[in-house]
């Protein structure tokens, strides 16, 4: 399954009312400036584990994505990402990844 491309949506002087998705299976890929966040909301009765996936490796090794625990009923800002993030393929394009997508919603905010 491909992971869900998600838009970001920029705030406004006059105000955002953000739309938001259910992530795919796969995980969710946004593409990254610097200033989208990414923002978590888990309507289900358990938690969830958000992996911020690291696009980068050192010295040839991979590096450990770091993971965040979204508690049920919680929700939960990312970012912004640093190139740290970035996927290796040169598009700008951050990857994170759900333990679980049911009941769990998703919006990519620009500042």
């Amino acid at each position: 399954m491909a992971r869900t491309a998600l838009t970001p949506q920029r705030f406004a002087t006059t105000g955002l009312a953000p739309s938001y998705v259910t992530p795919d299976a796969a995980g969710v890929s946004l593409r990254s400036s610097g200033k989208q966040l990414l923002h978590v909301k888990n309507g289900s009765g358990s938690s969830v584990t958000v992996t911020l996936k690291i696009g980068k490796t050192v010295e040839g090794q991979s590096v450990t994505s770091p993971t965040v625990t979204v508690a049920a009923g919680a929700d939960q800002f990312f970012g912004p990402f640093s190139d740290n993030y970035e996927q290796p393929d040169g598009t700008d394009t951050v990857f994170v990844d759900f333990s679980a997508v049911t009941s769990v919603t998703v919006a990519c905010l620009s500042l």
